[in-house]
């Protein structure tokens, strides 16, 4: 099947990024194109593609040792209210604690934190309050279409296989066979971005992150509604350099869990996760073990831990074709909507419009950085 006209832009990958750029795009253009697939029923059986917002928290706050990171996470939390106003809620303002307990060592990262995140207007002190919290990342996604599609974009809820960059416009194939045409594409795929640029891959890495669910019932998450998201650095530890911990969260399965997450190399990072919700739960005061379930996903990290945010086609930014706005680092959730803005200003305008200097999210050639790991940004 083959749709009979030609869009401005089409948007491929309609994560976190990619839903902000299209929302933004919507607001200036009626002719916006938004391709992605949707959330798979059985995730067991899927053999497609997988994104990373099939989930129900993602830590957001302003308080973070690098200034860039800092800068995106300020200016996406002020926009969390336009996006809600589809009626979706998906931002929660509970407050975010950062603790270590070796503060005043060489090398770690807390006051560096605290003095960057003042610089971006943090409300903080001991806890980060303003903004900071959570947000639900199925819903803010969600939030971002709805006024995309508000806007007139249309949304193609396949996987796209294929681009073809032509004199008269980029031809977009689809895994139905669909044939779909567009003046100009923004790739915001991820992990899978370099499917679609198979002679100008970029230098991505993915790396396992381990993460662990653990139930509470209605009595505790009664008690710990006030909790705030955490982030606890941890001293010589054999997996990980710090942990984080959102407040009791409801999911689709209709029960509430504590979501403790950190960065890991392999599955077996299960096992201290599990022992430190295990002496959360001791801690508690809990005579019976509380559940837990642990779930892993794929970060992908850039040569630059900065998004990629780019034209990738050879051409100049005025007449390019092909671009990309991609690679969240591990930290893209919260900034997501600032992200997907420069993006889109990039591609709408045809050349870099934004304060933040562009050689900083300027793309590295896999041909440039071939196997050289990439080391992930510590919180």
């Amino acid at each position: 099947m083959e749709l009979n006209c030609i869009f401005e832009v089409a948007v491929i990958g309609l994560g976190l990024i990619g839903s902000a750029a299209c929302r933004y795009l919507s607001l200036s253009s009626d002719s916006v194109l938004g391709v992605g697939p949707p959330e798979p029923r059985d995730w067991k059986t899927h053999t497609g593609v997988f994104a990373s917002h099939y989930d129900e928290a993602r830590l957001t706050r302003v308080v973070d040792k690098d200034d860039v990171w800092s800068k995106l996470a300020a200016r996406s939390i002020e926009s969390y209210k336009s996006v809600e106003a589809s009626g979706i809620k998906f931002h929660h303002p509970v407050g975010f604690l950062r603790v270590t307990p070796f503060y005043q060592e060489q090398g770690d990262t807390l006051l560096a934190a605290y003095e960057t995140g003042k610089r971006n207007g943090a409300a903080v002190e001991l806890i980060e309050s303003g903004g900071a919290g959570y947000v639900n990342p199925r819903a803010l996604v969600q939030a971002q279409l709805e006024v995309a599609a508000k806007h007139d974009a249309l949304i193609v809820t396949e996987t796209a296989v294929s681009i073809e960059p032509t004199e008269s416009g980029v031809i977009i194939t689809t895994d139905s066979g669909r044939l779909l045409r567009a003046k100009k594409v923004l790739i915001c795929a991820d992990a899978y971005s370099n499917s679609l640029l198979p002679n100008r891959e970029l230098a991505l890495t993915t790396h396992l992150v381990s993460v662990l669910l653990g139930e509470v019932d209605t009595e505790e998450a009664e008690k710990l509604k006030s909790m705030p998201s955490i982030i606890w650095r941890l001293h010589n530890h054999p997996y990980f350099h710090s942990i984080y911990a959102s407040p009791p969260v409801s999911y689709p399965d209709g029960k509430r869990y504590i979501k403790i997450g950190g960065r890991s190399g392999n599955h077996t990072a299960n096992r201290p996760l599990r022992s430190l919700w295990n002496g959360f739960t001791a801690t508690a005061g809990r005579r019976k073990r509380n559940r837990s379930t642990r779930k892993s996903c794929i970060v992908t990290y850039t040569a630059t831990n900065y998004p990629y945010i780019a034209a990738v086609d050879g051409k100049r930014e005025a007449d390019a074709q092909v671009f990309v706005c991609t690679g969240g680092c591990g930290a893209a959730a919260k900034s997501s909507d600032e992200i997907g803005r420069m993006g889109a200003l990039l591609v709408s305008r045809g050349a870099w419009n934004h304060d933040l200097p562009s050689d900083l999210f300027k793309p590295v050639s896999a041909a440039v950085k071939r196997n050289a790991g990439t080391t992930p940004p510590q919180a």
